[in-house]
């Protein structure tokens, strides 16, 4: 198994794609460094739009093609600043011009369900009239929001779900901005995450037409309506708060 701390040493960042255009299904762009065990494939690119397991979404999934060989991507690994990406090789690796392909349907998924998130976080704060704080999430299989301290008691699920579609059914815009820290520590008091905020000189922010501004890396709708329907089935008792589970329809 290959060190990938030593695999992404000296190596410059990877250019996020993704964070700029969540709706770009394919890229042209070079390799950097590989490493090949047999059939297995660590590639390093110069940027990339495959997003890494990261914030609780999982990793894109996909395809890296070059002129004399084809990777199938099975993850895609943040390491000290770079991307990593693995999967399994047909051909001897090279670094060279590739073309990279996501499993749109997957990505897609993952946006809807990443921002129908938010969207419940800010569900959850107007049903209970007060501030949330968000304590991890998961966007896979069963995907949940896991919030700090009691759920609220005679919590009401299926009003929760009602508040979300409405939203929804408006049909409010996503916007995403890049800010000097500063600039945006002011636009997000009172967001779900602020204490999990990674120390960096700017900040990505998301937000919802007319609900709190969240930071956030992931990729997100242009518009609720992308989501679909919203339904939140179950709540969840853990040892750091509760968690809501939901899923986008």
């Amino acid at each position: 198994m290959v060190d990938l701390a030593k695999f992404v040493q000296d190596s410059p960042p990877t250019s996020c794609v993704y964070l700029d255009d969540s709706y770009l299904q394919s890229l042209n762009a070079n390799v950097v460094k590989v490493a090949q065990e047999k059939n297995n494939a660590y590639m390093l690119l110069d940027r990339t739009i495959f997003h890494p397991r990261s914030g609780g979404q999982p990793s894109d999934v996909g395809t890296i093609e070059g002129s004399s060989f084809h990777v199938t991507i099975k993850r895609a690994m943040l390491q000290s600043g770079s991307i990593v990406h693995f999967g399994r090789a047909d051909g001897k690796l090279e670094t060279a011009p590739v073309k990279c392909k996501i499993d749109w349907a997957n990505r897609f998924l993952m946006m809807r369900r990443h921002t129908a998130a938010h969207l419940l976080d800010h569900c959850l704060a107007t049903y209970t009239g007060s501030r949330v704080e968000t304590t991890d999430s998961w966007l896979g299989d069963e995907p949940y929001v896991g919030y700090g301290g009691n759920a609220p008691s005679g919590l009401d699920l299926k009003r929760l779900q009602e508040l979300g579609n409405g939203f929804i059914q408006q049909g409010l815009n996503v916007e995403i901005k890049i800010m000097d820290r500063s600039d945006a520590e002011q636009l997000i008091a009172g967001a779900p995450n602020v204490a999990r905020l990674p120390k960096t000189e700017k900040l990505r922010i998301v937000t919802i037409e007319g609900q709190i501004p969240i930071p956030c890396g992931g990729t997100h709708v242009q518009n609720l309506k992308e989501i679909g329907a919203l339904e939140v089935p179950k709540i969840e008792p853990v040892e750091t708060g509760f968690r809501l589970y939901f899923e986008v329809k």
